[in-house]
């Protein structure tokens, strides 16, 4: 199975974690070019040069002072700057990647004569120049170029007319007029055969509607982010499902009196019932922008705390603080709430009219709304009864371990079954 990623993000790593505790086969490509990708991921262009090198290169860091300097050209260093000078005059700055003081080259930057960058060599992480691009005095990129271990060039992408030309030894091998035309061509390259998944981490991503002899390239498109994932199916997308991804470990839930709600509404479905139902347990309703002064009203109760224009930090300290979540709020979620405090190991209680990620729900855990008092009688036993919530915690994650399975084993991108 290929997973492919619009561009590098944190889901890369949580994706290879979970393929990794489940033994599950994957490759990873990132569609979005980089010569410094992590957690072992591959990119479209460095899959189609590497396959034409020479050599084969370990990981090396290319440090500033490592960087070959054509004769003539010193390196001087100007406060945080390398800068490259030839003959009194600067040609080039050195750009390190992050964290800037270990003077990793990222990238070189030629300058013209009149001062605008003309030319931007980047390295990537075998400490070789992979790629170039070339610049108008406008600053737009008119190419890039991409090289083999031999500095030959063997892709050339024209973004402006999104024409991309692929050669062998000089010789033009073959012409594509989109993007989307190579990237297909890649796809039967590269998968050979195998399921190939798209992972969409952005809203405009360009690649979702690929599509060969009429059908979807794609045996599967997994969304991180359920808004994006519900922007897909209303126009009419196929084949959308949602990623979650498996801790190594579950935290320890201590069946706190602490019950925790994330909205960007005051309409919080049977909270102040449930509030009275339930003195001693402590609601911490938290939101991003003000609220209303019905919330503040409630809060006058002594276990209602409300947290208007909540921090980072301060959440942060809730998430760590509670040991239920109350997925009771209406209209969208917030911060993808159930995801967090599903995998923070908070046990997830809610209405049918408002639960937001119902898969990740134990059996039992979700009322009709008039059945409110069933959900306090259920808290009340399980601050009781440890042993009995431990095993419901146990259903719980095995609800999401059995969701992100049906990705990982195949199962999921069957085009006739859905999770």
């Amino acid at each position: 199975m290929v997973v492919w990623f619009s561009k590098e993000t944190d889901d890369i790593k949580k994706f290879m974690e979970t393929a990794g505790r489940r033994g599950s086969d994957v490759k990873i490509m990132v569609l979005d070019d980089g010569g410094n990708l992590l957690y072992g991921a591959g990119s479209l262009c460095e899959y189609v040069i590497s396959a034409k090198n020479q050599e084969e290169y370990d990981e090396r860091a290319l440090f500033g002072d490592l960087l070959e300097v054509p004769e003539f050209r010193e390196i001087r260093l100007e406060g945080a700057e390398s800068c490259l000078y030839e003959a009194g005059r600067k040609r080039a700055v050195i750009c390190f990647a992050d964290p800037a003081e270990k003077k990793t080259v990222e990238r070189v930057e030629w300058n013209t004569e009149s001062g605008w960058i003309f030319k931007i060599d980047y390295y990537n992480r075998y400490g070789t120049k992979y790629a170039s691009e070339f610049l108008d005095a406008d600053k737009n990129v008119e190419s890039k170029v991409y090289y083999s271990d031999r500095n030959q060039e063997m892709l050339v992408i024209q973004p402006q007319n999104q024409v991309i030309t692929l050669l062998e030894n000089g010789v033009v091998k073959a012409v594509f007029h989109s993007y989307a035309q190579f990237v297909e061509f890649c796809i039967t390259e590269i998968g050979d055969g195998d399921k190939n998944i798209l992972f969409v981490q952005e809203e405009n991503c360009r690649f979702q509607k690929l599509e060969a002899d009429g059908e979807s390239v794609w045996d599967a498109v997994l969304f991180s982010d359920p808004e994006l994932l519900e922007k897909y199916r209303n126009a009419g997308g196929k084949n959308g499902y949602r990623f979650y991804s498996i801790p190594e470990e579950y935290p320890v839930n201590h069946v706190s009196k602490n019950a925790l709600i994330l909205t960007a509404s005051d309409q919080i479905e049977k909270l102040d019932e449930l509030s009275l139902e339930m003195p001693d347990m402590v609601f911490h309703i938290a939101a991003h922008t003000q609220v209303s002064d019905k919330l503040y009203k409630l809060a006058e109760r002594e276990n209602v705390m409300v947290y208007p224009g909540v921090s980072k930090e301060a959440l942060d300290g809730l998430w760590e603080k509670c040991d239920f979540y109350l997925d009771i709020n209406h209209y969208r979620e917030i911060d993808n709430a159930v995801d967090e405090a599903s995998r923070r190991n908070l046990v997830l209680m809610g209405f049918e009219d408002t639960v937001h990620q119902r898969e990740l729900m134990a059996g039992g855990c979700v009322y009709a709304v008039e059945d409110y008092k069933n959900i306090a009688e259920v808290i009340r036993y399980l601050k009781k009864n440890h042993a009995f919530t431990q095993k419901l915690l146990l259903a719980q994650q095995k609800k999401r371990e059995r969701v992100s399975a049906g990705i990982m084993n195949g199962t999921a991108v069957d085009k006739k079954q859905k999770i």
